[in-house]
């Protein structure tokens, strides 16, 4: 069976959606012919810890080569949600100072880690990195370098063309991460985005890539989450319920909460009849907002909870809510709870810009599209209540809900990964 090295730091128990794309990926290779090597961090504090993701990889059998010390209760690496504004400051201060990001620093450890795995494994077909932190793209580059192996990477959002997660306090700043990123690109034998939005951006930013070495791998579903779930108990639903599943990570929420609010003053004999969940984490700005806009008492904020508890909400509403920040580049974002949203097979209120994640959901067909005007989205609230009181919802798509199951998607990467290494 050919190996692969994955350097991933954002790994399980660390949850959140930035893991699972990875994570089901080495869950599903094996099934390919493909023996999937992590190498990631020890974490030794984070505010999203899922034990469900860990104890899925292990019992997955993926080898988790960790630069750290073993993890024996994921438990105890959790800490409390940060304040936003102080994030976004920590943040901005990390990216002035450290070049590409704030993880700069563990691509030592790596390197010397990946020595290490490289002895133990009897070394790799190839390596893959995925990114952010861009970090990752850099210790894939060293070890192709070193080992002579083929250099895969796979853009979870876009590097420098992403001014919502990356901020570049002066021109030196973009110029360096350009120069990085050029230089990984320039090294990369295959080049995986979750969009063709993405892909069009690295084409036009460095002419020198070819059309056919920029390969679109989307955000997906894993069937096998919403089979687990759907065998046991679901939250219990007394009225109709529309959920916002994730953090609000580059995302302003206050035009969400307003039409909750207005939604409510218009139709107060609603509030026994619908329920606004939010599913993720939800810092003390947010709950200060919905404080402030007198519907604390009406919306069912459950904090962060593990994967499958999540997946066991999005099968336990009615609707499903998506927002996707306004900003330079914004058609190129495609949030990783897109896949999960399709998978649940629910309606979707979706106020998002024009682009690639809008273009995706027209293929759905159980979708409204709205903007941040809070009457409007209000007025969308009502309809969807009528409707789901009428027993008349719209059905999505099956054919188009197929397309984003994450084995699948697993079997065009080893594809990939095969015609990258001699099969015999």
């Amino acid at each position: 069976m050919n190996k692969v090295l994955i350097i991933s730091y954002y790994f399980p128990p660390m949850g959140m959606g930035g893991v699972q794309r990875t994570l089901k990926f080495a869950k599903y290779l094996r099934d390919f012919g493909w023996e999937p090597v992590v190498l990631t961090d020890s974490p030794k504090k984070y505010y999203a810890v899922d034990t469900y993701l860990l104890n899925e990889a292990v019992k997955s059998g993926i080898r988790i080569e960790r630069t750290g010390e073993p993890i024996d209760d994921a438990s105890k690496i959790a800490v409390t949600v940060p304040n936003e504004r102080f994030r976004k400051l920590l943040s901005r201060g990390a990216q002035f100072f450290l070049i590409p990001d704030n993880k700069k620093f563990w691509k030592k450890k790596a390197l010397k880690k990946a020595d290490e795995i490289w002895e133990k494994y009897g070394g790799f077909n190839v390596v893959y990195a995925t990114a952010p932190p861009y970090t990752d793209f850099l210790i894939g580059q060293e070890i192709k370098a070193k080992y002579k192996i083929p250099l895969v990477i796979d853009y979870r959002d876009a590097w420098v063309d992403s001014p919502v997660l990356n901020y570049y306090p002066t021109p030196f700043h973009k110029m360096s991460n350009m120069r990085l990123e050029k230089g990984v690109l320039k090294d990369a034998n295959k080049i995986f985005t979750t969009n063709r939005r993405v892909k069009e951006l690295i084409i036009s930013r460095y002419q020198n890539i070819d059309y056919n070495e920029v390969k679109i791998l989307p955000h997906g579903f894993d069937a096998e989450d919403f089979r687990n779930a759907q065998s046991g108990e679901l939250p219990p639903k007394p009225k109709m319920r529309i959920t916002y599943s994730g953090s609000f990570y580059t995302r302003n929420p206050k035009f969400y909460l307003e039409a909750i609010s207005k939604f409510f003053i218009k139709y107060p004999e609603l509030k026994n009849e619908v329920e606004f969940c939010f599913v993720g984490v939800a810092s003390k700005d947010f709950t200060a907002m919905t404080k402030h806009l007198g519907i604390d008492g009406y919306v069912n904020v459950t904090g962060y909870v593990d994967h499958l508890t999540c997946v066991k909400y999005l099968i336990a509403s009615d609707v499903l809510f998506l927002m996707i920040s306004r900003g330079e580049n914004d058609d190129a974002a495609m949030p990783g709870k897109v896949g999960e949203y399709i998978g649940s097979r629910k309606n979707i209120i979706a106020c998002i810009p024009e682009g690639v994640t809008k273009k995706m959901l027209e293929k759905y067909e159980a979708v409204t599209f709205a903007g941040e005007d809070p009457v409007a989205l209000m007025e969308i609230f009502h309809d969807y209540y009528l409707m789901y009181k009428e027993g008349r919802l719209p059905i999505p798509s099956e054919e188009m809900i197929q397309q984003y199951d994450r084995k699948d998607l697993t079997y065009e990467l080893a594809k990939e990964l095969n015609l990258l290494v001699d099969i015999e």
